[in-house]
């Protein structure tokens, strides 16, 4: 038996929804709490056994050709037909409510592909702590078979950990994404996130979403606004004062305007916030992801936005206990033989397994299939 453990850190997109599908930039921040998952090679298997925190009774997955509809099923079908891996046991922890927005689906994706890929090279050539870089364009690739509509900027940002800007080219069958890691100092003290709503089923979300803003002239517009709400981000992170913080409030109440009336806006949220002291000079809010009810950001400073949380724990809404982090998906446990003997970390008949980049600006050309 062998065995590996990864982490895929949870998500929130601050900027950049849609515009990211339609050429623009998107800006999101990985936070410290996400997904475990645990995968258990025994080669003699002939079918996967999945056990998670997230459902009542395991899950099976044997080498039935036919795609499977279910998410998680689906992505450990491909992974294992991809790596020939074909059974064992997985265990899946996660810590990511799905009605969020924290990019449960993603991780789910990225966590159980970067397990295969990562046992498969541990094999070939030794253990890395780093998870494969071609675990993204497979959790890509899976994303964008269930949705039909998928930029990749979640599984980037959960890859990469931290502030991360993101846009991707597509031409040819080839995603190629390219990311720029931020730093995200003060982030934490004007952006806070609240949760409690009924969530949003993100395909629908955004395929609806997507069609209202490309009627008329809805989407040019959206995209100038889309890209100063992200330049207004980065100029409250590298210079903060008063003035880039009114700036930043400015943008994001243009960004919120531009979805009202769009089918999933979250018409009681802006009536009810709509009332209140200060809003859009001294603390705003917006959306996040897909829109609709996964998550709100109040935008302010904490004491500004003091009677927006009040109202919004009126409507059932609270804080989400978490900080946000550099962190990106990694290897917790190392490949283990069934005598607990680590894997060689190098190899002189492979070459060096890839290692995470930590230059601040870091652009992958994924172009080969897998």
């Amino acid at each position: 038996m062998r065995e590996i453990e990864v982490f895929i850190p949870g998500k929130i997109m601050l900027a950049g929804e849609y515009a990211v599908l339609r050429g623009g930039h998107s800006l999101a921040v990985t936070v410290d709490i996400g997904m475990n998952v645990k995968l258990s090679w025994i080669p003699t298997a002939a079918s996967w056994t999945i056990n998670s925190n997230l459902w009542e009774k395991p899950k099976i997955v044997d080498d039935d050709h036919t795609p499977q509809k279910d998410i998680l099923c689906r992505a450990v079908q491909y992974a294992a037909k991809k790596t020939g891996l074909h059974g064992g046991t997985i265990s899946i922890t996660s810590a990511l409510d799905v009605k969020h927005g924290l990019g449960s689906s993603s991780a789910l994706r990225l966590g159980v592909c970067g397990a295969f890929f990562a046992l498969q090279q541990a094999e070939k050539y030794g253990f890395a702590q780093s998870i494969p870089r071609e675990s993204l364009n497979a959790a890509w690739q899976l994303q964008s078979e269930a949705q039909g509509l998928a930029s990749g900027y979640d599984v980037v940002t959960q890859y990469v950990g931290g502030l991360v800007e993101f846009n991707f080219d597509y031409s040819d069958n080839k995603w190629v994404p390219h990311w720029f890691k931020h730093h995200r100092d003060r982030l934490d003290s004007f952006v806070h996130v609240y949760v409690g709503g009924c969530g949003a089923p993100t395909t629908q979300t955004v395929q609806t979403t997507a069609s209202w803003l490309d009627f008329g002239s809805r989407l040019d517009k959206f995209l100038d606004v889309s890209e100063t709400l992200i330049d207004a981000f980065n100029l409250c992170i590298q210079q903060p004062n008063t003035t880039s913080l009114k700036a930043l409030i400015a943008a994001c109440s243009a960004s919120r305007a531009q979805f009202v009336g769009s089918p999933h806006f979250p018409g009681n949220i802006a009536a009810n916030l709509g009332l209140l002291p200060g809003i859009d000079k001294k603390w705003t809010w917006k959306t996040t992801g897909a829109g609709g009810e996964d998550a709100i950001l109040l935008i302010g400073e904490q004491h500004e936005t003091l009677a927006a949380a009040a109202r919004l724990s009126e409507l059932g809404w609270h804080r989400l206990n978490v900080k946000f982090s550099d962190m990106g998906g990694h290897i917790l446990q190392p490949p283990l033989t069934s005598d607990t003997t680590v894997l060689a970390q190098t190899s002189k008949e492979g070459p060096q397994l890839d290692k995470r980049l930590n230059a601040t600006t870091n652009e992958a050309n994924l172009n080969d299939k897998i």
